[in-house]
């Protein structure tokens, strides 16, 4: 994805910092997306897969609910969304432990392989955007992006 500025927008040196947030926020969900799609899933099944693979790295694995509550989206896409990401064999389908009646979504090997393949390339296009930036600017900015991460 190619940035809109010159062609559309303004430059943002004089932008408020909650403008250069969306706008920033825009731009790398486009190359998100654009990422996404070269890896055959669409952009909800890419953050679906990545909130997945992150979840069951930590203590509890998300549902199928939980992960439309989380997504915004509606039980019904998050179904469509789940149903896509287990027939491509990137998550399953296990019962909660907690309550057999429920079930927990989990990446297969193929699934955290595909997100990590999408998140080293998306961090490299970060990395490139951020190459300008000294080692202390660079800190900073990792400082006040955890800061915002905890909104």
């Amino acid at each position: 994805m190619t940035s809109p500025v010159g062609r559309y927008l303004t430059d943002s040196e004089d932008l408020p910092l909650v403008d250069l947030l969306r706008r920033t926020s825009i731009y790398l969900a486009g190359v998100e997306k654009d990422l996404a799609e070269k890896a055959g899933l669409n952009i909800t099944a890419a953050r679906a897969l990545a909130l997945i693979v992150e979840a069951d790295a930590g203590v509890e694995a998300f549902s199928p609910r939980v992960l439309a509550d989380v997504l915004d989206v509606s039980t019904a896409s998050m179904t469509a969304v789940t149903d896509r990401l287990e027939t491509a064999g990137l998550v399953e389908r296990r019962p909660n432990v907690a309550d057999r009646r429920k079930i927990c979504l989990h990446p297969t090997p193929e699934g955290a392989a595909a997100h990590s393949r999408l998140q080293e390339d998306l961090g490299t296009i970060v990395l490139d955007a951020l190459a300008p930036l000294s080692a202390g600017d660079t800190d900073a900015f990792r400082k006040g992006l955890r800061t915002l991460a905890q909104l």
